[in-house]
């Protein structure tokens, strides 16, 4: 039997083919920079408020709906202008932010401290849980004018529903991230004797906090939108007061001013969660 060799000449192209190739093709590839990552999610979240601006924009210059509806955006910005820069709105904004703050803490706190409890004392959980869910499922809106009644015009009111509307996310995560423990690795800590401390330290509380700190986004705007929400029944400050005021005139320029600087002041919180994130240590709270 005669087997046939390919020729020499051949084989070499062939390997001076793939040499070729090889060099067109890097092994890595090119990494973008940082500034490069942020220009372009800086492009991507513009977008849809340069839509709205010129949608806003066009419908208002049109006269497709009326002023008292949708007013100018130039009517907004003069609004703004002199309500927001003019100072008028100050001790309104700082009532405000002052009350989403303690809303917010207390909150959090309540929230830890409740979920950490119910997550291990099983009775406590039976027996409280299902009137929190209750009350949860209580129009805030229709339970602010009981609290203005009982605790008068002052922050207590909205610190209150500020409060209630923060602290179900917060101990619901809470629960579930402590309880939510890998089999595996509960008989690995024991195995290596490792005490309850320690299993809390380095196993529970990790997980715990990877649940915790997606609920914050949500319980801050809660505390913000229940501190509102109180406003708008009724204080002495705030910017729900404003929007309730302004409204009542048919100034619908400085509603929609309140609008924007609530939504600036969102912005504003859910950065503050993300840096919180940032510098906590990766061995409590993982990346």
């Amino acid at each position: 039997m005669t087997v046939t060799a390919e020729p020499t000449s051949t084989l070499d192209e062939t390997e001076k083919s793939r040499g070729r190739n090889r060099k067109d093709q890097p092994d890595v590839l090119p990494t973008p920079s940082r500034a490069g990552i942020f220009a372009k999610n800086l492009g991507l979240r513009l977008i849809v408020p340069a839509v709205v601006l010129l949608a806003w924009w066009y419908t208002t210059s049109q006269d497709m709906v009326s002023p008292l509806i949708v007013p100018a955006p130039g009517d907004v910005w003069n609004a703004l202008d002199s309500y927001l820069l003019g100072g008028v709105w100050n001790e309104d904004i700082m009532s405000s932010a002052r009350g989403t703050l303690w809303s917010f803490v207390i909150g959090l706190v309540l929230g830890i401290v409740g979920g950490s409890i119910m997550a291990f004392i099983a009775s406590v959980k039976t027996a409280v849980y299902p009137y929190i869910l209750a009350f949860q499922a209580f129009p805030k809106i229709a339970v602010a004018p009981l609290f203005v009644v009982w605790l008068g015009y002052g922050d207590a009111p909205k610190i209150i529903i500020g409060t209630s509307l923060a602290f179900f996310p917060v101990i619901s995560a809470t629960m579930a991230g402590l309880l939510d423990v890998d089999p595996d690795e509960h008989n690995l800590m024991r195995s290596i004797g490792a005490s309850k401390r320690q299993e809390l330290r380095h196993l529970r509380l990790p997980r715990a906090m990877s649940y915790v700190f997606p609920a914050l986004d949500i319980a801050v705007v809660g505390a913000l939108l229940g501190v509102i929400t109180a406003e708008i029944v009724g204080t002495e400050y705030g910017l729900g007061r404003v929007i309730t005021e302004r409204a009542a005139y048919g100034d619908s320029a400085a509603v929609y001013a309140v609008l924007i600087v609530l939504a600036v002041a969102g912005a504003i919180l859910h950065l503050a969660v993300s840096i919180l994130h940032k510098v906590m240590p990766r061995s409590i709270v993982p990346k």
